[in-house]
């Protein structure tokens, strides 16, 4: 809304995405300020005419194909997927994405993005397969935001900057000692603390 002004609530009020978080997570092609100059000289658009500008204009988020495990057993499933929803390191800031150092784990679907809660109980899941890198990945990139931000948002978006979740940041710490040790809680310790 900041951004975009008119053409944010235009398209939210529209009908051309099913799901209101399919523009905010999309990815501006051009600078923002000819962005939006160049839509607030245009009359008003319907709904195609509309869509056509955010196509031009706009980068939309990409959700990986439907996941079949056809007959394999819910531990599997679950194992399987670990792939799937595995998400790369960051670069740089594209679009509302807050870049992260290490790769990490998504919930899957419309939600490409880590979050902060769901990803303790991800990091069960992930020591119940033995995936400790992919865990310590993912408590590093905590701790970056809150060497970054001084506390970890709802989600690695910008727009989550003012908002965070219920405190589980000391428990994944807990997950990692069960594997690594004591020592973990010595390395987090400035980040517990801040």
């Amino acid at each position: 809304a900041e951004l975009y002004g008119k053409l944010f609530y235009d398209v939210q009020k529209s009908n051309i995405f099913e799901d209101s978080k399919t523009f905010v997570d999309a990815i501006p092609i051009r600078n923002v300020d000819s962005i939006t100059q160049r839509y607030s000289k245009r009359r008003k658009l319907d709904d195609a005419e509309l869509r056509g500008f955010v196509f031009d204009n706009f980068e939309l988020p990409q959700t990986k194909g439907k996941y079949r495990s056809d007959s394999l057993s819910i531990k599997q499933h679950i194992t399987s997927l670990w792939k799937v929803l595995e998400r790369p390191s960051d670069i740089k800031l594209s679009g509302t994405l807050i870049p992260l150092p290490n790769p990490y784990i998504v919930p899957g679907g419309r939600f490409r993005e880590i979050y902060y809660w769901d990803s303790y109980f991800t990091m069960l899941g992930l020591k119940e397969d033995g995936k400790t890198e992919t865990i310590q990945n993912m408590v590093d990139n905590f701790s970056y935001l809150i060497d970054t931000y001084g506390f970890i948002p709802n989600g690695n978006r910008t727009y989550y900057l003012g908002r965070s979740q219920p405190p589980f940041y000391a428990m994944m710490i807990e997950v990692l000692s069960e594997i690594k040790g004591e020592e973990t809680y010595v390395k987090y310790l400035p980040y517990l603390e801040k």
